[in-house]
């Protein structure tokens, strides 16, 4: 459920956020305030080991010792300090609020107390419980002098201990204040958070949401309101545009489908009845045609024979266009089996050599011997290429030069074929003009004085067949290259001839 919700992740994000600045923040605090607390309880220790010191030199010099061990009585009563001592420089203890230790305990003096003659301060542990220690050494003045040894430096020291016991009360009071006050700020973020969060983004989003939902169910006349002027406002106002965009793509789609539709009636219409008008035409044809023979048979020379010879040209290329027609009415499936490129090629170039030479078109064969054949009905794929080429030579009426070649892919035309060929078909004529180039495979367009239209529109059935691709790319007045891919045999395939190559 969290991973679904954006409130929730973003609650969760900040929330983490906030936590993590309050920890942090509260961390430094205690820090902060413990260290002023335990410099805060040295201190007093070490003011409290001045008046000590003061005291101690009033009462000796007044010789009112005893006095000494009463004071520090007094400050034990009062909680300014836990234990209190004087010793000697061998560190037997000379006063002391503990009364059992005087002249009977001995303490571990530091080296540097006497030695560098400076006050020193620390730590330490006693029964669990935290003590602040502070030592200042007591000088042998001058006026001490009357009752200590002059060649002594130090007569003695001050040792105070005091509990850090309230400063870690203090310290443990101020943390738990700042844990409450953290709590109370996280809950009252995360409220406060949450409110912005639905209302800005929550619910602006659920209703693109909800308006989405009802454009997957085929509603594209739902919009949604732009409340804001925020991302989260241009975002209403980009899925409106793109509901707008998509109506208009819809309506286009619709009208486009239903002009293809009705083309598609008129040229089926069109096939039926140019067969028909095929097989009606044949048939005088043929008759004409042995008529012809006949009479050139019975000596027509000169200007009858001219003639004659213009009437078979012609009978000719009625039969071709006849056959064009019923080519496409028909558009039979084709037979798939293994066939080799170059004997596709080969025989095609021989047909359009003649042709070619007549009008100085140079032709230039590409195809390696190592070409891998491809899955094709031969008959079909020849009657493709041999379209391309005479529209290639046709296209250099003041001469140039065809290339046919061929070539290996490592591209997956049909599955199981992990290789494909292409055949590219280069000429340098005319070229074709860009608006015409989306218009060359429809069925009867040319820009011809004598053709039908129909090859290039039947090279491209043949190739869609084949599960192939058909382009084109042309320069006008530097000439064009058609290309032909077809997928490459593979010879672990048990039976071809089962799949299914039609398109319909």
């Amino acid at each position: 459920m969290l991973r679904r919700n954006l409130t929730a992740k973003v609650l969760v994000a900040v929330g983490v956020t906030v936590a993590m600045v309050i920890g942090i923040y509260t961390y430094f605090v205690i820090r902060v305030q413990s260290e002023w607390w335990h410099e805060r309880t040295q201190a007093q220790n070490l003011i409290a080991a001045s008046m000590v010191h003061e005291y101690l030199n009033g009462v000796m010099l007044s010789d009112r010792h005893l006095e000494l061990q009463g004071f520090l009585m007094r400050m034990q009563a009062s909680d300014e300090i836990r234990r209190g001592r004087v010793i000697r420089v061998d560190g037997t203890v000379a006063f002391s609020t503990e009364t059992q230790e005087i002249e009977h305990a001995v303490m571990t003096v530091p080296p540097e107390l006497f030695g560098e003659g400076r006050v020193l301060q620390g730590e330490r542990t006693e029964n669990g419980e935290r003590l602040a220690v502070a030592m200042r050494p007591v000088t042998n003045v001058d006026s001490c002098q009357k009752c200590h040894d002059p060649r002594q430096r130090y007569n003695g020291a001050i040792v105070l201990e005091r509990s850090l016991a309230p400063a870690e009360a203090s310290v443990a009071s101020n943390r738990n204040l700042l844990i409450a006050y953290g709590v109370v700020i996280f809950v009252l973020v995360g409220v406060v958070l949450w409110l912005l969060i639905v209302r800005l983004v929550t619910q602006p989003v659920s209703q693109v949401l909800e308006q989405m939902r009802k454009v997957q169910a085929g509603d594209l006349n739902v919009r949604v309101a732009a409340q804001t002027k925020d991302e989260i406002g241009e975002l209403a106002t980009g899925f409106n545009r793109m509901l707008q965009s998509l109506d208009a793509a819809k309506r286009e789609l619709h009208e486009s489908h239903e002009k293809q539709i009705q083309q598609a009636g008129k040229l089926a219409s069109i096939g039926e009845l140019a067969a028909g008008i095929a097989h009606e035409i044949r048939n005088p044809l043929a008759g004409i045609g042995a008529a012809v023979e006949v009479l050139s048979e019975n000596g027509g020379n000169g200007q009858q024979g001219e003639i004659v010879a213009e009437i078979r040209r012609q009978i000719a290329r009625l039969n071709a266009t006849l056959r064009e027609l019923l080519d496409f009415s028909r558009q039979r499936d084709p037979e798939i089996a293994a066939c080799a490129v170059s004997d596709i090629i080969k025989p095609m170039l021989g047909l359009i050599r003649p042709d070619a030479q007549k009008q100085h078109v140079r032709i230039v064969e590409q195809c390696p011997a190592d070409l891998p054949p491809i899955c094709a009905d031969s008959s079909q794929v020849q009657q493709a290429v041999l379209n391309v080429l005479l529209n290639a030579v046709q296209a250099m009426p003041d001469g140039g030069t065809l290339t046919v070649r061929a070539e290996t892919l490592n591209k997956v035309l049909r599955p199981g074929h992990d290789r494909s060929v292409r055949v590219s078909i280069c000429d340098t004529g005319n070229g074709i003009a860009p608006e015409n180039l989306r218009k060359i495979f429809s069925p009867f367009f040319t820009t011809k004085h004598r053709g039908t239209g129909l090859g290039l529109a039947i090279t491209r059935t043949i190739v869609e067949k084949h599960r192939g691709v058909i382009e084109v790319t042309s320069d006008v007045g530097r000439g064009s290259t058609f290309t032909l891919e077809f997928a490459a045999w593979a010879p672990s395939e048990a039976d071809v001839r089962e799949e299914v190559f039609s398109h319909g």
